[in-house]
């Protein structure tokens, strides 16, 4: 190793390891038992080079780690609801969005394997998962409703089954239906009324998994998403939504007697207050657990004026 103007070379840094002062080196050419103690021994403006060069790899790995945090941080900044469904038993399913929001398994629901990990099977019948309502909801410029889903396509009583709606039908802050045609559809409460968009291609298909994804964002863009791609676009519109103080659920909508229940499997549901561009859809297909694992505070916004101000207090 060539520093300093000095060839240096370390002797057993792992048995010598306990700090850098203790830490044993010889010069080439020079005795072997009698070592230079580095920092000590070294000139002053070598011992300042060796601490600037120090800081600033100090510096470079706290700056990696940092752009690490923002990225994750845009991916899941806005992240209102999200299940897992690793849980594998009982009849709660934790919210791993921070907010709290812990959703009850209802009806004939049972726990299987998902596409990453564990998930839920609802069972067609009268199977759901319920989220009481809370300010985390009160949210109006936009929306992403995405999960994994491995449908049967089975029609029930009624042929619509629900993936996640709330509020009842036709007052509904928003839903997502599946058809057992294979198709997707929708309807939101909008400033500017009821919104009820055309169906989408019959793409979905029967026993596979899926990534399904509707991202809507005030003025920008209306989109539904299949496996990352674009399956229909409609019209973008500047209306805002309108929320509801009602219970999310995931399977069916209210009122029960119409009997909208889905049957299949979700993994990996998340619901976010702004509309996820494409590139992000993609990024959490891969599961927001395995974002969450990176960097556990990404879904909090963090800005370079956040980075900035951190330095300056150092």
């Amino acid at each position: 190793m060539k520093a300093f103007g000095t060839s240096l070379d370390p002797v057993d840094i792992k048995a010598h390891s306990r700090s850098l002062r203790d830490m044993h080196w010889c010069l080439k050419g020079g005795c072997a038992s009698h070592p230079p103690k580095l920092l000590n021994e070294l000139p002053y403006k070598n011992w300042r080079t060796l601490m600037r060069q120090l800081l600033i790899c100090l510096c470079a790995v706290y700056l990696i780690g940092n752009f690490q945090s923002v990225s994750t941080a845009a991916e899941l900044e806005g992240l209102v609801v999200y299940f897992a469904f690793e849980e594998g038993a009982g009849k709660t399913v934790k919210d791993l969005s921070g907010n709290g929001q812990d959703g009850k398994l209802e009806g004939d629901m049972s726990w299987t394997d998902g596409k990453i990990g564990k998930a839920v099977n609802f069972g067609g019948k009268d199977g759901v998962v319920r989220v009481e309502h809370s300010d985390a909801f009160e949210f109006t410029d936009g929306i992403t409703i995405a999960a994994w889903i491995k449908p049967t396509l089975k029609a029930g009583v009624s042929p619509w089954q629900l993936i996640a709606a709330k509020g009842p039908d036709v007052q509904e802050f928003f839903e997502v239906l599946l058809h057992p045609d294979g198709f997707i559809w929708m309807g939101w409460k909008l400033t500017g009324g009821r919104a009820v968009p055309a169906q989408s291609p019959r793409d979905v298909v029967k026993d596979e998994w899926q990534h399904v994804a509707v991202s809507f964002q005030s003025g920008k863009w209306w989109t539904t998403y299949l496996d990352g791609e674009v399956l229909i676009d409609y019209p973008k519109t500047g209306d805002k939504l309108v929320p509801i103080d009602a219970p999310l659920f995931l399977g069916t909508e209210e009122p029960p007697a119409l009997n909208r229940y889905y049957n299949g499997i979700i993994d990996d549901f998340a619901l976010f207050n702004r509309g996820l561009s494409q590139d992000e859809i993609k990024e959490i297909q891969g599961g927001i657990q395995e974002i969450l694992a990176v960097d556990p505070d990404a879904k909090l916004p963090t800005t370079w004026g956040h980075l900035k101000q951190r330095y300056e207090r150092q």
